[in-house]
């Protein structure tokens, strides 16, 4: 009996293992899988309560539950589509969709299991939840729903095409213009191509096919009734997900209006165009939406320097100066200032083809050419008025200019006699005390020895000894420069006749010239020297109108100073060999460029105009020198200085030669 049981173990332990491995194979399976019997009970299943939305209770409950009541908590009857059913019925495999309230959609794969007679014993079943299936499905619709609403209400014509030219789309703008219905052209060959246009129907599929990702044209499509339609023609090739084309899609616009209005255009440009080029003005047509060109006169072209055809490629900020205030957005304000047929005038900076700026007079005005509103702007060249307004403006300022430092002189010499009094008085009192302090001073000295230390005012006697006669001679000192830069200002101020005939000492010119621009030295700079030499002859001349040289030269070395650390050099010499007598007034300042080494001494010309400049000071210097005999040169480079050389001639030479500072 033990020989005999042995292999009926065997087959035991063998089934036994092979449904176990069976059950795990069905358990790591991710879908839902149960088997039913006829009795549409579920005697297997892999659910183990994990599955979201069924009804785990019921196997817990029973062993066999029916599978309704496992799908649909609560049914008490299978469903009266029954997919099992249809399989115990048909024998084959029925895939279907259902929709469980808690679950969601779901996808069923139900598949008969035969016994060994070939009956359908049980069936099979697998559950797929597509719930994200199917909301991307009702999403894509969706999309394709807001495409097909927006492809319908589109006032072009949108047409699809398939590989072999068969239409796949004709929306109702399409209908609309070209007389055919959807359902007449829908699937069949693509009848709106002329037998001229074939060949550029060809050509179009071809670049697109090749890569082209869209095309734009002109041309001309055929209505049902055989007419020929003007359109603009959009195309773009139709790519499946792995690049391939699968179709072509087309949108078409009516141009026939805009070609009636170009043509228009053109009959009409024939009539005006001789007038239009008679003019002597330059005149323009503008878009008064983004200030193109659209047309010029011969008159323009010779203007700015450029032909017609390049004209209109540009804009019209490529006519400007381009800096504020006549720029792009400068020109566009006055383009739009033209709405409601308003005509205003102004001066503009233009430039030309090579870059030259040039002023001109600018009259705009609106008007309605071709249907279409545009700009007219004539303009006529006013750059030699322009100068010469310019010139007088200048000539005006210069002259006020000019007035007012005649004012300032007769000013300053007014003030300096006033101030020459109360100096006088001060003057005299302080050498007054300072005649009598040695008397005080030997009678508070007795008392300090009687007495002992006192103070005057704040100070103990024997400092106040000390420091008074200092301050006496300070006071005494400053009147008498006060008195001296007064005098100075009053002989610098005083009109004259022009005399030459004065015996002048070229080093005393300087030194008074340096009292009163003692205040203008301290204010520029920390370096300043002055060498004069010993026993210069004297010169033939004037004073005062040397000085005035002085004056001028020192002032235009001290401005033209960037900063405290440059330095003003003054010196004197007398060259015996040729017997004259150089001053040399060198600065570290800025320097000059040659162009304007050659007009410094020109009348009214100056660099510093916005500064109170009025160009005429080195011009009268070299006024005065040349009155005198002598020569004025200058010597400078940019960013190195400049250095002004006065020669003198002289009659009489020194013995003996030196030098002070």
């Amino acid at each position: 009996m033990t020989i005999a049981k042995d292999p009926r173990n065997k087959i035991d332990r063998a089934f036994s293992s092979s449904k176990q491995l069976f059950r795990s194979i069905l358990q790591a399976i991710p879908d839902l899988v149960s088997v039913v019997d006829r009795d549409f009970r579920v005697v297997f299943s892999n659910l183990r309560g994990e599955h979201e939305g069924l009804n785990p209770k019921v196997l817990r409950k029973k062993s066999r539950p029916y599978c309704y009541d496992l799908y649909y908590p609560g049914r008490e009857k299978h469903c009266d589509s029954c997919h099992a059913q249809e399989v115990f019925d048909t024998g084959k495999v029925v895939v279907t969709e259902r929709y469980h309230p808690n679950a969601g959609h779901v996808e069923i794969h139900a598949f008969p299991i035969f016994d060994e007679a070939g009956t359908v014993e049980m069936v099979g079943e697998y559950h797929r939840n597509i719930n994200a299936r199917r909301q991307a499905e009702e999403a894509l619709r969706e999309k394709n729903q807001v495409l097909e609403e927006i492809i319908n209400a589109s006032p072009l014509a949108i047409i699809a095409l398939d590989e072999k030219i068969n239409l796949t789309l004709w929306n109702p703008a399409a209908e609309n213009m070209f007389g055919w219905k959807k359902e007449e052209v829908l699937g069949r060959p693509y009848p709106i191509v002329s037998e001229d246009c074939q060949e550029e129907l060809m050509e179009n599929i071809n670049s697109l096919n090749e890569g082209v990702s869209r095309r734009t044209m002109e041309t001309h499509r055929m209505h049902q009734d055989g007419t020929l339609i003007d359109v603009s023609l959009s195309t773009a090739p139709m790519l499946n997900r792995d690049g391939v084309t699968i179709g072509y899609m087309a949108i078409m616009a009516d141009i026939r209006e805009r070609k009636l209005a170009q043509q228009a255009l053109r009959e009409s440009e024939a009539n005006y165009r001789t007038i239009f080029d008679a003019a002597n003005d330059a005149t323009f047509v503008f878009d008064p939406e983004n200030g193109d060109m659209l047309d010029v006169n011969r008159k323009m072209c010779e203007m700015y320097g450029y032909t017609r055809e390049e004209v209109l490629r540009l804009n019209v900020e490529d006519l400007s100066a381009g800096e504020p205030p006549y720029t792009y957005q400068d020109v566009m304000k006055m383009i739009w200032k033209t709405k409601y047929n308003k005509s205003h005038m102004f001066d503009w900076l233009a430039k030309d083809r090579d870059g030259r700026l040039f002023w001109v007079e600018v009259n705009m005005k609106g008007a309605m050419i071709g249907g279409e509103y545009r700009v007219l702007a004539v303009v006529r060249d006013i750059t030699e008025r322009k100068a010469a307004e310019e010139e007088n403006r200048k000539m005006q300022e210069r002259l006020r200019q000019m007035d007012k430092m005649a004012a300032i002189g007769t000013l300053a010499s007014g003030i300096a006699h006033e101030i020459n009094n109360p100096n006088n008085f001060i003057l005299s009192n302080a050498q007054f005390i300072a005649d009598i302090w040695p008397d005080l001073s030997r009678i508070m000295n007795h008392y300090a020895e009687e007495h002992g230390e006192f103070y005057l005012g704040r100070l103990p006697f024997s400092e106040a000894s000390e420091f008074i006669p200092k301050l006496l001679d300070g006071l005494v000192e400053g009147s008498h420069r006060i008195n001296g830069i007064v005098t100075g200002l009053k002989d610098f101020a005083r009109q004259e006749k022009t005399r030459l005939d004065q015996r002048v000492d070229i080093n005393k010119v300087i030194e008074v010239s340096l009292t009163m621009l003692q205040n203008q030295i301290r204010k520029h700079t920390d370096h300043f020297q002055c060498i004069l030499a010993e026993n210069l002859p004297s010169v033939t001349g004037s004073f005062q109108q040397l000085e005035q040289v002085m004056v001028n030269l020192t002032m235009n070395a001290l401005q033209s100073l960037p900063g405290r650390d440059s330095g003003v050099y003054i010196s004197t010499t007398y060259l015996k060999s040729i017997e004259q007598i150089i001053v040399k007034v060198r600065d570290e300042g800025k320097g000059m460029p040659a162009e304007v080494q050659q007009a410094i001494f020109d009348p009214f010309f100056t660099t510093r105009l916005d500064s109170g400049g009025t160009g005429l000071g080195l011009s009268i210097c070299f006024s005065i020198v040349k009155e005198h005999g002598g020569i004025i040169e200058c010597e400078s480079e940019p960013d190195r200085g400049a250095t002004f050389l006065v020669r003198l001639p002289v009659k009489h030479v020194a013995q003996k030669g030196g030098q002070k500072s």
